[in-house]
């Protein structure tokens, strides 16, 4: 077990952190675990840099955080399937990830947490942008926020191939998966309020209304969670590992490195049911 001492440094206002002087090649003590635990609760998304690690010890560091998530569709690695590749070539013209989402909340117990490990970069190009749900939900009026709370969503999912064709899919004709979920939803740690809602791919409708009435409210959410105060841009290296809160945070992964090859090692954490 090895002890770290390390510093946390926020990279923007409103959500995100990195931390220096951790190695996750090593099993890390209780109290410097939950340090990193702690930062990641305060600051939604958490980065390390220049780190060394196996599958094995990807995965080590990420069942510290619960179980692991697996995806209803797509396979992990054949030596390590809790594991999966995310690989865009340099002629793919689609990414996995290329609009506003939080993962997986088409399951009925979603995503808690999702760890990216960047095995191979692009020069330049290939940010990752983050939203912080806390403060969309913060900022509404008082009016909105009590016609929100209590609402629920529906959300549904269907592989969109093109955007995963370097990805092995589970079965090839593809049952829908689909969840209701809370617009407005309650951090299980924290207690903090938190707009809950994807891309309108995932996110269809608010249950009771049809997808017409619903698309000016989710629309709205949707461009008020990503204003630029509310959001942070991390750059990847090789070696670059984030962590992030799927619970408060909304992601997208920007696609903007054509010809040139990106290769990521994700790994996502069960979390708890909703309601």
């Amino acid at each position: 077990m090895v002890s770290n001492s390390f510093d946390v440094k926020p990279i923007a206002g409103a959500l995100g952190a990195e931390i220096h002087g951790i190695d996750l090649s090593k099993t890390l003590d209780d109290v410097t675990f939950g340090r990193i635990h702690q930062a990641l609760l305060d600051h939604c998304v958490i980065f390390f840099r220049d780190q060394e690690i196996t599958p094995d010890q990807q995965l080590e560091f990420a069942t510290r955080w619960g179980d692991v998530h697996f995806h209803p569709h797509i396979k992990g690695l054949p030596e390590r399937p809790e594991v999966f590749e995310i690989v865009k070539d340099k002629d793919d013209v689609h990414t996995l990830g290329g609009d506003w989402h939080t993962d997986q909340m088409f399951t009925e117990t979603p995503v808690r947490a999702t760890m990216l490990y960047a095995k191979e970069v692009p020069p330049q190009g290939g940010d990752t942008l983050f939203a912080n749900a806390y403060l969309a939900y913060e900022t509404l009026s008082d009016g909105m926020k009590d016609m929100l709370d209590g609402l629920f969503t529906y959300n549904t999912y269907n592989m969109n191939k093109r955007r995963a064709a370097a990805m092995q899919v589970n079965d090839i004709e593809e049952k829908p998966v689909e969840a209701e979920h809370p617009l407005i939803r309650t951090h299980a740690e924290t207690g903090r309020k938190a707009v809950y809602i994807s891309y309108a791919g995932i996110t269809r409708n608010i249950v009771g209304m049809t997808e017409a009435e619903s698309a000016p409210i989710l629309e709205y959410l949707r461009g008020h969670m990503t204003r630029p105060e509310f959001t942070c841009r991390f750059r990847w290296e090789e070696g670059s590992l984030a962590m992030w809160d799927n619970r408060c945070v909304q992601h997208l992964a920007i696609n903007d490195y054509h010809g040139h090859r990106r290769v990521m090692h994700r790994i996502t954490v069960a979390g708890e049911r909703t309601h």
